[in-house]
C-alpha cells in the first residue's frame, strides 16, 4: 500500500529550539564618526560583548562584557573616533521598592580605560548616585569631548541639564532642574530650549527663546486627544518638529514658535494610522533629513520602522538601498560626520534583522553581519495580514502565521493554533521578524495575532477604546479572533491555546476565566493576574498611580469591575491547564503576580504549572531563561494541543 501525504503536511525537519531562544547574536551597531569603524553588541554562550570592527573589515574585538547575571548593556554609541558611551541597567532595590537603575561609562574604543560618567560625593541622607543616568539629551557632534546630560542631583527626582567631559567625568550645570519638569530638550545650537512639566497628570510643553529668556506655554493637556510631542528643533531655531493628532492620527508637523499662533504645517502623515519616530538629523549641517518612522499600514500589512528622507540625496539613497535590498524595511541607523558611510538595518517579513555598511562613494553595501544567523530563511514563515471584524463591528488588523508548507486559502485539516496577544496593552504587533512566532510556527501550530482595541499605531478613537476595558471588550476582541479562524476552518476548534507575555500574559488568563471553552490551555509569561494589586504596585512610582487609573481603572471606584477581571480573583472559574512562567527580578509586573495567581490556582484545585526564573527580569534578557521559557512552552503546548509533526517524525 502506498502512502500519499497531503502538500500542506510535507514540512521540513524543525529547526533546533536555542536557534530561536538564542538573544540576538548582534544588536545596536553604532558606526564611529570618521567612519572607519563599527561598535556593536553581541550576544553569545551568555554573555554580552561590546566589540568593534573595522569597517573595511577585520576580526572583530572584544572591549566589555557582562554575564548578564547582575548588569545587562542597554546601549552603546560613540562619541568620537576614539571614545564609545556605555549604558547599562539593573535591577535594585529604594527603600522598600524594586527599581531598574542605569549607569553611564566612557571606555576607549582601543580597550582600557574606563570612566564611570556620573560620581558624586556621599550625601548627608547616605544617597550617593542617582537612579537614572544615561539619559543623554544631546551629544554636541561637533564638539566630541562633551555630551549634555539630564541628571537629577543625589535623592531628588527633578533633572537638571549638566554639561558632562567623556574623558573625566567632569560636570557643569547647565539649567538648574525645575519644579515638575522630567524632560528637557535643546535646539540644534545645542541650547536648552523646550521643558515637559508633568503637574499630576497635566502636561505642559513650554518654550523659551534663543537667547534663554521669555519661557512661556505653548501647550497644555490632560487628555489624550489633546497631545503635541516635541521630536527636536530644525536648523532653524525657531522651527519645531512635533507629533499631533491629524485627522484622528498622529502626525509629524513643523511648528513656528516665533509665531503666537503656533501654526502647524503637515510634514508626514498617515490617513490609517499613526505616525511616530525619531529625527534624522545631517552630522554634517545640523539640518533635519528625515524621519526614522514607524506606520503600520492596514493594506499592506507592514509595521516595521522605516526612514521618511525630505532631503533629495538622502532621499534618492535610500531608493538606491531599497533596490539593492528589496522587499524590506530598511532603516538608515547611522552616518559618518561628512555622510559618506552609513548604517543600515534591513529587516522583513519573515527576515531576521541584518546589518549592512553603505559606502556612498563606490555605491557599495556590504553585509555585516545577522542577528539570527542559525535560523534558515527558507524555512522561516512569515506573516500574513488578515482583517476581522469584532462583535460590535469594529475592524482588527491581525497578522497570520502558518506552519511551513501552509498557504492563506489552502484546503486542509484545520490547525492547532496558539492565539499570541501583545503586551503593553498600549503597544502592537506588526509584520517584522519574531522569534515567538516562528518558533511556533516551525513547531507545527498556527499563529494569530490581533491588534485589540486599545493597540497603539490606529489613532486616538481605536487606542482611547481600551482605556479602563480590560478583560472586557479588549478581550472580546480576542475572543471574536478565535471564533474567526475556526470559522474561516483555519483553526481547529477543539486544539487552540492562548499565550502571551506582560499585558498578553494577562489577556492569556482572562481568556481561561472568560471563555474557557475557546481554550485547551493558557500561558502566562511575567503576566498580571490582579488589577487591584497592580494599581497598588504603580503607586510606589511617581506618577504611577495616575497613569495606571487612566488606563485601568480606580482601586476603590471601579473595585467591582477590577476585581471581576481579575484572574487571580477568578481562579475558580479557570477551566484549562495554566502555565505560568516570571523572573524574581522583574521590575515592571511584580513577581508577586504570578505567585498569587499559582496559590489562587493550587486553592481552587485547577491544573497548572509555574515556573520562577531566579534573577529574571520582564524582558527575558538571558538567554538560560528564555530557552527554559521556551523549552517549557513546548513541551506544555504539544501535550494539550498535539501540533502537526514534521515529515522526520511523523508515523501514518
Amino acid at each position: 500500500m502506498v502512502l500519499a501525504w497531503p502538500a500542506w503536511a510535507q514540512e521540513p525537519a524543525r529547526q533546533p529550539i536555542d536557534h530561536f531562544a538564542s538573544l540576538p547574536l548582534l544588536e545596536g551597531a553604532s558606526l564611529s564618526p570618521d567612519g572607519r569603524q563599527v561598535a556593536a553588541l553581541m550576544n553569545l554562550q551568555g554573555q554580552t560583548f561590546l566589540i568593534t570592527q573595522p569597517s573595511a573589515g577585520g576580526k572583530p574585538r572584544g572591549i566589555l562584557s557582562t554575564d548578564n547575571r547582575e548588569f545587562y548593556f542597554n546601549w552603546a554609541k560613540w562619541v568620537n573616533n576614539e571614545r564609545l558611551l556605555v549604558s547599562l541597567r539593573f535591577a535594585s532595590q529604594r527603600g522598600f521598592v524594586g527599581t531598574v537603575e542605569t549607569r553611564l561609562l566612557s571606555i576607549k574604543a582601543g580597550g582600557g580605560e574606563v570612566v564611570s560618567l556620573v560620581r558624586n560625593p556621599l550625601t548627608s541622607g547616605g544617597m550617593t548616585s542617582q537612579q537614572i543616568q544615561d539619559r543623554v539629551i544631546d551629544w554636541l557632534p561637533q564638539d566630541g569631548q562633551h555630551v549634555l546630560l539630564q541628571l537629577p542631583e543625589p535623592g531628588s527626582v527633578l533633572p537638571g541639564v549638566h554639561k558632562v567631559n567623556v574623558n573625566t567625568g567632569k560636570r557643569s550645570l547647565v539649567k538648574a532642574p525645575e519644579r515638575d519638569v522630567y524632560q528637557w530638550v535643546t535646539d540644534a545650537q545645542h541650547r536648552v530650549r523646550v521643558a515637559l512639566r508633568d503637574d499630576d497628570g497635566k502636561i505642559e510643553i513650554r518654550a523659551c527663546d534663543p537667547d534663554g529668556q521669555n519661557w512661556r506655554t505653548l501647550w497644555a493637556f490632560s487628555e489624550m486627544k489633546d497631545r503635541v510631542w516635541p521630536l527636536g528643533f530644525g536648523l532653524d531655531p525657531q522651527e519645531l518638529y512635533v507629533r499631533a493628532y491629524h485627522e484622528g492620527r498622529m502626525a509629524v508637523f513643523t511648528v513656528r514658535l516665533d509665531d503666537a499662533a503656533l501654526p502647524k504645517r503637515l510634514r508626514l502623515a498617515n490617513p490609517r494610522n499613526d505616525v511616530s519616530g525619531q529625527l534624522l538629523r545631517s552630522p554634517l549641517s545640523g539640518e533635519v533629513l528625515g524621519l526614522r518612522s514607524s506606520s503600520d499600514d492596514q493594506e499592506s500589512g507592514d509595521g516595521e520602522a522605516r526612514s521618511e528622507l525630505w532631503d533629495d540625496a538622502w532621499r534618492a539613497q535610500a531608493k538606491a538601498i531599497d533596490l539593492g535590498l528589496p522587499q524590506r524595511e530598511n532603516l538608515l541607523l547611522d552616518m559618518s560626520r561628512d555622510e559618506q558611510q552609513y548604517l543600515v538595518y534591513s529587516s522583513g517579513n519573515g527576515v531576521p534583522g541584518e546589518y549592512y555598511l553603505g559606502d556612498r562613494r563606490s555605491g557599495e553595501l556590504a553585509l555585516l553581519g545577522a542577528t539570527y544567523p542559525k535560523l534558515e530563511p527558507a524555512r522561516l514563515a512569515g506573516k500574513q495580514v488578515v482583517s476581522i471584524k469584532a462583535r460590535d463591528g469594529l475592524a482588527l488588523n491581525a497578522y497570520l502565521t502558518l506552519p511551513a508548507g501552509r498557504r492563506l486559502g489552502d484546503s486542509g485539516v484545520p490547525l492547532p493554533m496558539v492565539l499570541l496577544p501583545h503586551g503593553g496593552p498600549h503597544s502592537r504587533d506588526d509584520a517584522g521578524f519574531d522569534p515567538w512566532t516562528e518558533f511556533l510556527a516551525d513547531r507545527g501550530y498556527l499563529v494569530l495575532q490581533v491588534n485589540f482595541r486599545g493597540s497603539d499605531g490606529y489613532g486616538y478613537e481605536f487606542k482611547s477604546a481600551g482605556l479602563k476595558r480590560w478583560g472586557l471588550e479588549m478581550q472580546d476582541d480576542l475572543s471574536d479572533a478565535v471564533v474567526w479562524a475556526t470559522g474561516q476552518r483555519l483553526a481547529d476548534p477543539a486544539r487552540v491555546c492562548i499565550v502571551g507575555a506582560s499585558y498578553g500574559g494577562y489577556a492569556a488568563l482572562m481568556g481561561a476565566v472568560k471563555t474557557p471553552e475557546l481554550y485547551r490551555c493558557a500561558v502566562s509569561f511575567a503576566g498580571v493576574s490582579d488589577l487591584p494589586d497592580l494599581i497598588a504596585h504603580e503607586s510606589d512610582y511617581i506618577g504611577g498611580r495616575a497613569a495606571a487609573e487612566r488606563m485601568i481603572g480606580r482601586a476603590w471606584g471601579d473595585r467591582e469591575r477590577l476585581r471581576a477581571t481579575s484572574p487571580a480573583l477568578q481562579a475558580e472559574r479557570i477551566g484549562v491547564p495554566v502555565l505560568l512562567v516570571h523572573g524574581t527580578a522583574d521590575r515592571v509586573v511584580p513577581v508577586d503576580q504570578s505567585e498569587g495567581m499559582a496559590k489562587a490556582l493550587k486553592r481552587a484545585g485547577k491544573a497548572y504549572r509555574y515556573i520562577e526564573q531566579e534573577g529574571g527580569d520582564h524582558h527575558l534578557s538571558r538567554y538560560a531563561h528564555r530557552l527554559e521559557f521556551f523549552s517549557a512552552l513546548e513541551v506544555f503546548l504539544a501535550e494539550h494541543l498535539k501540533p502537526l509533526k514534521s515529515v522526520a517524525t511523523a508515523t501514518p
